[in-house]
């Protein structure tokens, strides 16, 4: 079955200067984490997979399969889920299995863009999260944010261009975050 709401990585989709800057100010977000042994990029290998390995010195695994419904597997300190819930139909589950495959002290570099209105999303999201319903979610799921922040992906020149790239200099934002595992024990 095709995924309507599934990006394509393509060498067109990884040379956008939206894609650049987005990838940049991620790894900058990401920072220098300490004691990383084993990480997982979820979805496709990208140019910013290669980033943040050269970064860290290690090989990061990538999930396989369908993120709505096939389960993550092995123990990993850091997860990456860059630009992927906004692509889901059921990002709780997603969360869920990452929470289980999470070391003790396991981070997850999480971003995803805020809400703006609708006729400004992208083809390919089935959903966009306020900061609000975010939040509800990783409550629901049981993270703990550590940090977040938000940020611009386009060049200045974009928003030039007419009028819906003008609204999206008002609206447009990608949000980021870095949460922790609760667990019972906590």
């Amino acid at each position: 079955m095709h995924n309507h709401f599934k990006t394509q990585i393509t060498e067109s989709y990884s040379k956008a200067p939206s894609t650049k800057i987005r990838w940049e100010k991620s790894l900058t977000f990401v920072g220098d984490l300490n004691n990383v042994i084993s990480a997982l990029d979820v979805g496709d290998v990208t140019g910013l997979t290669k980033m943040m390995e050269n970064k860290f010195g290690i090989k990061f695994d990538n999930s396989k399969g369908d993120l709505d419904s096939s389960r993550l597997t092995g123990k990993y300190d850091l997860v990456t889920s860059f630009e992927v819930l906004e692509h889901l139909f059921n990002p709780l589950f997603h969360l869920e299995q990452i929470h289980e495959i999470l070391e003790h002290e396991g981070r997850l570099i999480l971003s995803t863009p805020l809400a703006k209105p609708r006729f400004l999303w992208s083809d390919e999201h089935f959903h966009e999260m306020s900061k609000k319903s975010i939040y509800a979610l990783f409550e629901a799921a049981k993270f703990k944010i550590i940090r977040q922040e938000f940020f611009k992906i386009y060049p200045f020149s974009f928003y030039l261009r007419g009028v819906r790239p003008l609204l999206r200099l008002l609206f447009d934002r990608i949000q980021i975050y870095e949460l922790r595992p609760i667990r019972s024990s906590d």
